[in-house]
């Protein structure tokens, strides 16, 4: 169906306005309000995916012009909502419908390893940039977390009589950086994902499915996870800071190729669907399944698995 001059912009701008609001419906509270705010993204990936890069662009235009608007010209929540929101939807939507044409006449689209790897690097970009812009801050950006989740929780425990912790007992604080990148890739692709399925179904995809048996992750990958991990565990002060924070960003591609290798090894199988609702299930009650997915994953570049098992018919697998 052709669509008239107006209505894509129309759709952006709507698309956007949409979005903001989901953004900033985390500020009324309930379980509700973070369930919007997490599919924040969505509307922008519905917008993009659908009309395309210039669409994407007006969207998160419109997003954070009206997250600057309803925070009162809030210009650190409108930089926010274009940093964590914005800004990786419009590189997802522009890698993700990028494309040639082969010799044979079809077109060959970007690969889904490369769009993850430009998000990780994304993620990667902003851990860089909170450790130089807090350089200046006593402890760096490890301390002003302490100290971040010491006034957070010390009305909690005065209010219950209790002293107010030591910011040094923070432990998570060593690790929250990297934990709120990997928070955010997650919901970054799983909000990519929930707009391409809806659009198939639809009918108004610009490119087809992203395949998890299509996953390829660059060789040097590998060496340079290895060698944040070891540096987590030896060095010391920023440095060793910074190490285990890079190590949880690298971890989330491996994460997804030893996930590709689950569904691989589950579409081989009769009870497929079983399999991998079972899996989910227990992945996202337990938590702990996530350390195997990441050691499948480096298993994975390193040897493989998939190509051992025999593949599956075109079509069959799941996104």
């Amino acid at each position: 169906m052709a669509l008239g001059p107006a209505l894509p912009v129309v759709v952006a701008v709507g698309g956007g306005l949409v979005s903001a609001a989901f953004y900033l419906s985390v500020m009324f509270g309930g379980m509700g309000a973070l369930i919007l705010g997490y599919l924040a993204p969505l509307p922008l990936f519905l917008t993009g995916l659908w009309l395309g890069t210039p669409a994407v662009v007006l969207a998160g235009l419109a997003g954070g012009a009206s997250v600057f608007m309803g925070t009162s010209g809030s210009a650190l929540v409108g930089l926010s909502y274009l940093v964590t929101g914005a800004a990786p939807a419009i590189l997802v939507v522009r890698q993700s419908l990028l494309a040639r044409l082969r010799e044979d006449g079809n077109l060959e689209w970007y690969p889904p390893g490369r769009v993850l790897m430009g998000l990780t690097g994304l993620g990667v970009a902003a851990l860089l940039a909170a450790v130089i812009l807090t350089f200046d801050q006593p402890g760096g950006l490890e301390g002003m977390m302490r100290q971040t989740l010491a006034r957070i929780f010390e009305p909690a425990f005065r209010m219950q009589g209790q002293e107010a912790p030591d910011p040094a007992d923070f432990w998570v604080a060593a690790i929250l950086p990297g934990l709120v990148a990997v928070s955010w890739l997650v919901m970054t692709i799983v909000n990519a994902v929930l707009a391409q399925g809806a659009l198939m179904r639809f009918g108004r995809n610009r490119r087809p499915a992203m395949r998890l048996a299509e996953l390829e992750l660059p060789n040097w990958l590998a060496p340079l996870f290895a060698v944040s991990v070891l540096a987590a565990t030896a060095a010391p002060g920023t440095a060793g800071f910074l190490a285990v924070n890079l190590a949880l960003i690298l971890a989330v591609p491996f994460a997804f190729a030893g996930l590709s290798v689950v569904h691989v090894v589950a579409s081989r199988r009769s009870a497929r669907t079983l399999i991998l609702v079972g899996f989910y299930m227990m992945l996202f009650l337990f938590g702990w399944p996530i350390l195997l997915l990441v050691g499948l994953g480096m298993i994975e570049q390193w040897i493989g698995l998939r190509r051992r098992f025999s593949p599956a018919a075109p079509g069959q697998e799941d996104e």
